[in-house]
């Protein structure tokens, strides 16, 4: 659907693909996922793509209804992420924030991610889930 939608050319393409799932035990829920921030343009791609995804990201999670899934790979530093730090001025008191850290099972030898993990180095009143 990504390429029917967006084309191969690796383009972000500001067009929702709507997917629609029913019950009548659930709630209405809308999910939206959105590009990271990217900073460098491959070929194909607008020149500005970095303030297009700042952009994009900013218009679908600056609604104070939305919970933002902020994602983080395990294998970096969390206090470098521009998502993280996107989240933080579009929801300042985190109240509507959750970090997922992923790639935990591709971390170096002999580290892990257990401070991430207890919100002791950056903390979010909903905290942090790890994904492997």
């Amino acid at each position: 659907m990504t390429d029917k939608v967006c084309g191969q050319k690796k383009n972000i393409v500001d067009k929702p693909i709507v997917l629609n799932i029913f019950s009548h035990t659930c709630p209405d829920l809308t999910m939206v996922d959105l590009p990271g921030i990217t900073r460098i343009p491959i070929d194909g791609q607008d020149k500005d793509i970095e303030k297009i995804t700042k952009n994009m990201c900013a218009r679908y999670c600056g609604d104070h209804r939305t919970i933002i899934l902020c994602v983080l790979p395990a294998n970096a530093d969390m206090t470098v992420s521009d998502g993280l730090q996107m989240a933080r001025e579009l929801d300042p008191k985190g109240i509507r924030t959750i970090g997922v850290i992923t790639k935990i099972d591709i971390m170096d030898k002999g580290t892990n991610a257990k401070r991430m993990l207890e919100g002791k180095d950056v903390s979010l009143r909903l905290g942090f889930i790890g994904i492997k």
